[in-house]
């Protein structure tokens, strides 16, 4: 392997409960990203139909990042990689609370009720809509995005693993672009993170050969589980923290 190239980031996608670009490096409690509008990003509305809103951030965030660095489509598509940090996805609750409501009994949940009753009103693309891949596979998809790529389903420490290995991937000659970061949809969240603000957001950003270098700060600024001005944003923590200190430095 030959010596490493420096790694500098070209483009920057932000949203987060502050807002979203250059207002998300503001200060807010948790909760959903202000004024996101899915549709202002992703094209396809039957594709819209097939994600979480996890899945939306993760894909406008990316889409952010692309149309910041400018001029991505020069990179040829095997040579566009693509990292991504998420956490499991359970759909959409409403496509199970339907069939659970019908499945209840005087003593509870009944299975019998579940079989005859309760299962068929169960969305037939819940368990479509709730893989833990999606994000990296409609924006490789989208954008063509045919190179090395990675996907990180282990909550707030995927999104820091999606960044540092996709500026390696940069940094070994693997690829000359990589797009990185993760997203996350915790708005609705705080009983199971309790005494946390919690919210949605994704922070992605483009990689590519040049200067300043990144890599080093990747290997020691790692954040805590908690961002401090914007709350818990799960595997979404790193990149968002990542994509406000870059949005601030230049």
């Amino acid at each position: 392997m030959g010596e490493r190239r420096s790694v500098t980031i070209t483009g920057v996608g932000l949203l987060c409960p502050a807002g979203i670009g250059i207002d998300g490096t503001g200060e807010a409690s948790g909760g959903p990203v202000p004024n996101f509008r899915a549709r202002s990003y992703i094209a396809d509305r039957k594709s819209l139909k097939l994600m979480t809103r996890a899945v939306q951030l993760g894909i406008a965030g990316v889409q952010m990042a692309l149309d910041d660095d400018g001029d991505w489509h020069d990179v040829p598509p095997d040579r566009r990689g693509i990292y991504v940090g998420a956490s499991p996805q359970s759909g959409d609750p409403d496509d199970l609370r339907y069939a659970l409501e019908a499945s209840m009994g005087p003593d509870g949940f009944d299975m019998q009720r579940y079989a005859e009753q309760g299962y068929p009103l169960i969305h037939p693309l819940w368990l479509v809509r709730g893989l833990s891949n999606n994000i990296i596979g409609f924006a490789a998809a989208i954008h063509d995005l045919q190179g090395v790529n990675a996907n990180y389903c282990d909550g707030p420490s995927g999104g820091w693993n999606a960044l540092r290995e996709g500026a390696l991937a940069v940094a070994e000659g693997r690829a000359d672009l990589v797009v990185a970061g993760g997203a996350d949809a915790w708005a609705e969240a705080s009983a199971v993170v309790p005494d946390a603000a919690c919210g949605d957001g994704a922070g992605f950003v483009v990689f590519r050969p040049g200067t300043p270098d990144v890599v080093d700060r990747l290997d020691t600024d790692a954040p805590d589980s908690f961002i401090g001005n914007v709350g818990f944003l799960g595997s979404a923590t790193g990149p968002v923290d990542v994509c406000q200190r870059w949005l601030r430095e230049r």
